[in-house]
């Protein structure tokens, strides 16, 4: 379900300076190369590339970033497209970890099963990420980038050059402080959090440069159906932050001890109908990982009208044969018979 706020339009982004050069030349003498405009330039002087970049991005830990990350780069691998998956969370490595785990299941089931390539990026800035990108992603439709719950220069590079940022978020006002800030009395909109200020600033500076827009999803995740006040509650809140900052809304995964299982074996639950005697097909939770890609709006992966909001869509090199696989290729996969 994808919803827009409602109400009037507020924009908490400061306006760029218009002294840009003093600006910049002020933040290189301090060596702060954590400043949007510093690191949209520097972002901006390099060659985009082809593959369509999803970046998950929260700096509020223990939100479902590297699930939602993991269930994503499964699922357009099961759809015959070419994934690369980042981790920059080089402490956690939940990604990482997951995918690697993933391969030793496929190691000891000897079983061959759809999945990204995968690195973690130990030596972080924004000049090594995009030398990654470059080495490992050519071929690549798309790229997964999974942040660390926290601030850093190089999760900022990140969001400058991603074509789809992703920012998960749970069920209480405090899961959402960090993208707005809300009165507690008249729970109205009263200014940005940081992390929302952050996300406005470097979708201004990407277009004083000229970079494509961002399409920013929010995603409601780790839901449960018990939680139906704070649902209410927190729903009104991102819908007058998604009217001033322009966001889209949508439902993530909901809360399930299925999920937390086979994430022990690296595995989804489109994987099942692949592993005899795993379990029970949930064609419910197969569908819900199918709606997850689709709110993502990828080109060629959804009706794309019904989702967008933020304009042209950037170029990507994505072949329309492996555009049009998920569709076909998923619904296959989630018709099949399974033999006991």
């Amino acid at each position: 379900m994808i919803r827009y706020g409602q109400g009037q339009a507020m924009n908490f982004a400061a306006p760029i300076a218009t002294d840009r050069s003093a600006a910049l030349e002020s933040a290189a003498a301090r060596g702060d190369v954590s400043v949007p405009s510093v690191i949209v330039q520097e972002a901006a002087r390099r060659a985009r590339p082809s593959a369509h970049l999803i970046v998950f991005a929260n700096e509020k830990g223990g939100v479902g970033k590297s699930t939602l990350a993991f269930h994503s780069a499964i699922a357009l691998a099961y759809s015959g497209a070419r994934i690369l998956a980042i981790d920059l969370d080089r402490r956690q490595r939940s990604l990482a970890s997951t995918l690697d785990i993933r391969l030793g299941t496929m190691k000891a089931l000897k079983l061959e099963l759809p999945g990204p390539k995968h690195v973690v990026l130990d030596r972080q800035s924004g000049a090594m990420l995009y030398q990654e990108i470059m080495r490992l992603g050519t071929g690549a439709d798309f790229i997964v980038i999974d942040l660390p719950g926290a601030d850093s220069a190089t999760a900022r590079y990140a969001m400058a050059i991603a074509d789809t940022l992703v920012t998960p978020v749970g069920n209480s006002a405090f899961d959402i402080s960090g993208l707005g800030k809300i009165n507690p009395v008249t729970r109205q909109l009263t200014g940005p959090g940081h992390f929302g200020e952050l996300v406005c600033e470097l979708r201004k500076e990407r277009g004083y440069y000229g970079l494509p827009a961002l399409d920013w999803l929010v995603l409601r995740n780790r839901t449960r159906a018990t939680d139906q006040r704070l649902e209410a509650q927190t729903g009104d809140a991102l819908d007058q932050m998604a009217e001033a900052m322009h966001f889209r809304i949508g439902s993530g995964l909901a809360e399930r001890i299925g999920y937390r299982d086979l994430l022990t074996y690296g595995l989804t639950y489109l994987d099942i109908s692949r592993i005899p005697g795993l379990g029970k097909r949930r064609i419910d939770i197969e569908d819900a990982i199918g709606r997850l890609v689709a709110l993502l709006d990828l080109p060629g992966f959804a009706d794309a009208s019904s989702v967008r909001q933020n304009g042209p869509r950037p170029k990507v090199g994505m072949s329309s044969a492996s555009a049009a696989a998920f569709v076909n290729s998923l619904h296959n996969h989630m018709s099949k018979v399974v033999s006991s």
